[in-house]
């Protein structure tokens, strides 16, 4: 089968294959496969790419030998040469790079060579870069080597039956025009020396031991300590890792090689990807880890510990975040310490709770924790201070729990240890921070009282001419009516109220008092104009209950009173209970309701005026003849 138009990864072009088609009539490859590009130009640059590939099916699984071709050019146009053909002149410069990869049942297996040509101005070096593994069911093994020198670069090692590193790794490279040898010894996958020489300056740059990883190959119970450990039967890569922190010179040291062994493995994987129901990927195993085994009752810890870290946690942000406390927090002189001490142990939490988290998710097991944690957690190992702002400066205080996070070992007891104690002391300046700024609340709503009542007070006096003095022709009774009601119920009610709020010493209770006070105050000065009009109801109703008639006699209309007895009563003895009642107010709320009874009966009294004819307001006024009880003329008012 031939096919057009197909995409092998970025490219395109044309695919041969042969094929059978089976029992369940689908397709099989099996046999002879080929694919050709066509060229790829890379949009808006000369880079030009071209792919081909040569190899073979069983039963659609890659075969024997896979042969790759691809060309990676730059291409510099030069000029047009005129003549019977027209021709365009043009440099190419790149690489052309080579693969040969066995595979048996789809798995990598015998030796894969690759190899780089170097392209100048259209001529082929004579110099090649190149290298070769070898597999066994898709595992590399073996000796290995790459050649580059034209950079001067080369590696040269073995891989075991399992496809861990044995023996000795040695490495070159060139590092700002000096020729550097790296030499690595392992045994079984497992790092034991790395030594770096500048050959170009003739001096040995690094020389590292690692004597606890020998120890550890060396401990017959396969035990350090409290924990157990074995041998991992997984590949790590060529990075060598026992638990050493990423400022170790046990792993920075392995950078500048393993760089250049990951470049490549990564020239050997570039063509053997994708695919992956055809092919296996190539496993390169390289290194081994002990596999730790941590003890049991750490697991008890985690589960009792890491929530109660997240409660803290959530109290912290809670605190660190209240509009409250942060508005306040200049103004109450604790504050501002309390604020840096609950963020340094935010912090501190967070720490805990990404070991217990790394726990979790496994990351310790091919990690030796006392070598990631030789001395603990940092902040948490020993006392340690913290910064705060406070009135624009930053000040520094001490941070000490008095307990420690300062063992790798012993690393998750003391992290519940630690918790416990700083959950106490954490506890603590919440409860405080909360108690002062409720008793910074309390005061400020306290002041706020005051002041309100002060003002309103001036300003009711002041309304009510609170401080005229009566006339030596007049008595009280002959004040007008909103100056007899204020200082009455100045008299017994304000004053008594001002009193109970000043001695009381419970704060509801002078709260409950104060806002008392100052509702009554409020309802007095925004009623004023309203008392000054119940004082006219008696002659707003008069008028309301005359009528007119005209005179045959005069000229002058005949004046009638209509319901006397409604009017008498409800202007009489009705509305002067209801004002004696006012004088008595003890409280805001009896306050509005005795003002309200007065809007109630002029509105009743005019209703009656309105149908002063019907029988029934008739009899009414016929009944309230002799009534002079308040009471009983309210009931009869129907108020």
């Amino acid at each position: 089968m031939e096919r057009d138009t197909v995409y092998f990864e970025e490219f395109l072009g044309r695919e041969k294959f042969q094929y059978f088609i089976d029992e369940d009539s689908s397709l099989v490859k099996s046999g002879s496969y080929a694919f050709t590009s066509e060229l790829y130009n890379q949009l808006l640059s000369n880079e030009l790419t071209q792919l081909e590939i040569d190899g073979k099916y069983s039963n659609n699984r890659f075969e024997g030998v896979w042969e790759y071709k691809l060309f990676e050019l730059e291409v510099e146009l030069l000029k047009i040469r005129d003549g019977r053909t027209v021709v365009l002149e043009n440099n190419l410069d790149g690489i052309e790079r080579t693969a040969r990869l066995n595979y048996k049942q789809g798995k990598p297996e015998g030796a894969w060579k690759i190899e780089n040509i170097i392209i100048t101005s259209n001529r082929k070096s004579q110099e090649t870069t190149g290298g070769t593994i070898n597999f066994k069911e898709g595992t590399a093994i073996g000796n290995f080597s790459f050649d580059d020198p034209k950079d001067r670069n080369f590696v040269r090692g073995t891989l075991n039956e399992e496809g861990f590193l044995e023996g000795e790794l040695t490495i070159r490279f060139v590092r700002d025009g000096d020729e550097i040898k790296e030499v690595r010894t392992f045994k079984d996958g497992f790092l034991l020396k790395l030594s770096k020489f500048n050959e170009t300056e003739g001096k040995l740059e690094a020389e590292i031991f690692y004597k606890d990883v020998q120890s550890q190959l060396e401990d017959a119970d396969g035990r350090i300590e409290d924990i157990n450990f074995t041998i991992s039967e997984e590949g790590f890569g060529i990075g060598f890792q026992n638990g050493y922190n990423l400022g170790d010179e046990k792993l920075t040291e392995q950078e500048e090689g393993n760089e250049k062994i990951n470049i490549i493995l990564n020239r050997y994987k570039r063509f053997a990807t994708g695919l992956v129901n055809e092919r296996d990927e190539p496993q390169f195993n390289l290194t081994r880890r002990f596999k730790f085994v941590y003890p049991e009752e750490e697991e008890d810890i985690i589960r009792d510990v890491q929530p109660r870290l997240n409660i803290m946690l959530e109290e912290f942000n809670d605190f660190l975040s209240n509009p409250q406390f942060i508005l306040n927090r200049d103004r109450i002189d604790s504050l501002p310490y309390v604020f840096g001490f609950i963020d340094h142990s935010r912090k501190r939490v967070q720490d805990m709770l990404e070991v217990i988290e790394q726990m979790e998710d496994g990351f310790f097991d091919f990690l030796y924790r006392p070598n990631f944690y030789p001395n603990g957690l940092t902040g948490l190992n020993q006392p340690s201070t913290f910064t705060y702002e406070e009135n624009g400066k930053e000040e520094e205080a001490e941070y000490d729990l008095g307990v420690y996070v300062d063992s790798g070992f012993d690393l998750i007891s003391q992290i519940a240890e630690v918790t416990e104690v700083l959950r106490e002391r954490t506890n603590e300046l919440l409860d405080f921070s909360f108690m002062e700024i409720r008793i910074f609340d309390e005061q400020a709503t306290i002041d706020s009282l005051d002041s309100d009542i002060v003002q309103l007070k001036t300003r009711a006096d002041a309304l009510y001419s609170f401080l005229q003095e009566i006339p030596a022709d007049r008595t009280f009774e002959e004040m007008p009516l909103d100056y007899r009601v204020y200082r009455v119920i100045h008299n017994n009610t304000l004053v008594r109220l001002q009193d109970e709020y000043l001695d009381a010493e419970d704060y509801e209770e002078k709260v409950a008092k104060g806002e008392e006070l100052t509702c009554m105050l409020q309802y007095l000065i925004d009623q004023h104009d309203e008392i000054l009009y119940i004082e006219e109801m008696p002659e707003r109703l008069d008028k309301t209950f005359t009528r007119f008639s005209p005179n045959p006699f005069f000229e002058r209309d005949i004046e009638t009173k209509i319901l006397p007895n409604i009017y008498g009563k409800g202007t009489g003895p009705l509305f002067q209970s209801y004002a004696e009642n006012l004088f008595e107010s003890s409280s805001c709320k009896s306050l509005q309701s005795n003002l309200e009874k007065f809007r109630k009966l002029e509105d009743r009294l005019k209703e009656l005026a309105k149908r002063s004819d019907s029988e029934e307001v008739v009899r009414l006024d016929r009944a309230l003849r002799r009534e002079n009880i308040p009471n009983r003329i309210e009931r009869l008012l129907n108020l």
